[in-house]
């Protein structure tokens, strides 16, 4: 097997791409799969893919096809010595639900912890909320099956060349995720399909003898020399032979709890609001004008990545969860706090587009106290309620830069899913992270035309990109000096996103099932 990389051309036309395919390997009998696609919108729109051809080359052979290599079909290597009869996992994003997920298929008993509903009752939960309901301190956009990437986009980028990107993407599309994550380069589900592939995936971990407590939230836990002796889930004692904390980043209580428990650092994470834009706009901008390729074929929601950086004030800025198409969500968990999200339905037909602009931040800026970039966060979602009264603040860009509220919109209006009020957002964050927003958004416009548009919508606060903690682990995922103590996933801060917090999981149920 081949891997054959930019192969460009201006129509994903299959009976095209094969002729093309057969002039560089110089060879017409051969079979081949697509491995990603993407548009290419620089010069035109072209389209971009890298294959896998079915052949058996020697590397002087590859050497000769240009942008090529040998590539090695990896399954997931599953090594099992002596691993523990049961395992207790404490949440269900990502990274629990994968672990979980390995493990069940393996002939281990998991028990999963989550202290949200299941995804048929969170959905009612948070329905509610959206509509003006009392916020569910235990059950909301943060907490609950699937975790905070529920109510995303359903993203499943990922960088790495880790052949466990290819199970992710497998697992998700065998439990009812659309054909076109397995190839499209920028892949997303959406948070409208993704309900029901977590859903699928929860009821083969059960069949394989897994078992799920939703409403049950960590408690404590009990350590004693270099072993977890148990935990406590709802009051109650619970104990197993292996434990997994597979926490979200918006733990605070537990991470509270923990920091007295087992080591842990703070860490640098990011800040800021959310834009919107109309996303014909965005489209217009990414692809030229052009609505539809070469042969008529409409195009997706176009999407963007775009950063910014100040030497003089050691700061940067980027864009972050990008939305096509989407909706800005109140996406609170604690009282009298709050913040936003973004999250984009399968189709991503919303009329506007929006994402984070964060602004990177360390002890410098939040202090250097264990803990206190967590409390940084709340400081923040305390002034964003107050200052909208409970509702989600939003503010033109004009007047984000004049320092005064907003009394009119322009022709962008806000899709946030929940009650929203004008508002002045200035004075939310320190003086200096407020100028690192004006000047991103305004060199980023350069980028993108009219991405600092006077109209555009921010809406506050965007504080919860990353985990403001690291757990500290060894090579094995295991809490520093505790045996059989996993902590993995965005809360132990060590991913980010659907996929890379999938990852996390995967390996520690692979060290899990390997261990001696």
């Amino acid at each position: 097997m081949i891997i054959i990389r930019n192969i460009i051309q201006e129509s994903d036309d299959p009976i095209k791409l094969k002729k093309k395919i057969g002039k560089l390997i110089k060879r017409d009998d051969f079979s081949y799969e697509i491995y990603r696609k993407s548009i290419d919108s620089r010069k035109g729109i072209k389209y971009n893919f890298q294959v896998l051809v079915d052949l058996k080359l020697s590397e002087k052979e590859v050497k000769k096809i240009k942008n090529s290599e040998i590539y090695e079909v990896k399954d997931l290597e599953i090594k099992i010595n002596n691993p523990p009869k049961e395992v207790s996992i404490v949440g269900t994003g990502p990274a629990g639900l994968f672990c979980a997920y390995v493990l069940a298929q393996n002939k281990v008993k998991v028990k999963v912890y989550e202290r949200g509903e299941e995804i048929k009752d969170r959905i009612k939960t948070i329905e509610n909320f959206k509509n003006g309901g009392k916020l569910n301190t235990e059950s909301n956009i943060q907490f609950g099956e699937g975790g905070a990437g529920t109510y995303s986009d359903g993203k499943l980028t990922a960088r790495s060349k880790d052949p466990r990107v290819r199970y992710v993407l497998e697992t998700f599309h065998k439990n009812g995720a659309p054909d076109e994550i397995l190839i499209d380069n920028k892949a997303h589900i959406g948070t409208d399909l993704l309900r029901d592939v977590i859903t699928n995936m929860r009821k083969e971990i059960i069949k394989n003898g897994g078992e799920f407590y939703f409403s049950h939230r960590f408690d404590d836990i009990n350590i004693k020399s270099d072993e977890v002796e148990n935990i406590i889930i709802n009051g109650k004692e619970k104990q197993s032979e292996a434990y997994v904390l597979a926490l979200g980043n918006s733990a605070r209580d537990t991470f509270e709890m923990l920091s007295q428990k087992i080591q842990m650092e703070n860490k640098n994470f990011a800040v800021g609001l959310r834009i919107e834009h109309k996303r014909q706009t965005i489209n217009k901008a990414q692809y030229n004008g052009k609505e539809t390729d070469n042969q008529g074929k409409l195009l997706p929601q176009a999407s963007y990545n775009l950063t910014y950086n100040n030497k003089e004030m050691n700061l940067s800025a980027y864009t972050f969860c990008m939305c096509p198409g989407g909706y800005v969500v109140n996406a609170s968990s604690e009282e009298e706090k709050l913040c936003v999200n973004g999250m984009s339905y399968h189709d991503r037909d919303g009329e506007n587009s929006n994402s984070a602009i964060i602004v990177t931040i360390d002890e410098k800026i939040y202090g250097n106290k264990i803990l206190d970039g967590m409390k940084f966060q709340r400081e923040i979602e305390n002034r964003t309620y107050k200052i909208g009264n409970g509702k989600v603040p939003v503010q033109r860009f004009a007047d984000y830069k004049k320092n005064t509220p907003t009394g009119k919109l322009g022709q962008i209006k806000p899709s946030v899913q929940s009650p929203y009020t004008l508002a002045n957002l200035r004075g939310i964050y320190p003086k200096e992270i407020e100028e690192m927003i004006i000047e991103a958004i305004e060199s980023m416009g350069e980028k993108i035309k009219g991405f600092n548009d006077d109209d555009a919508i921010l809406s506050a606060a965007e504080t919860r990109s990353s985990s403001p903690i690291r757990m500290l682990r060894d090579e094995n995922n295991k809490s520093l000096g505790i045996n059989n103590l996993y902590v993995i996933g965005e809360g132990s801060g060590y991913s980010g996103g659907i996929v890379s917090s999938a990852i996390d999981g995967i390996k520690t149920a692979q060290f899990i099932l390997e261990k001696e």
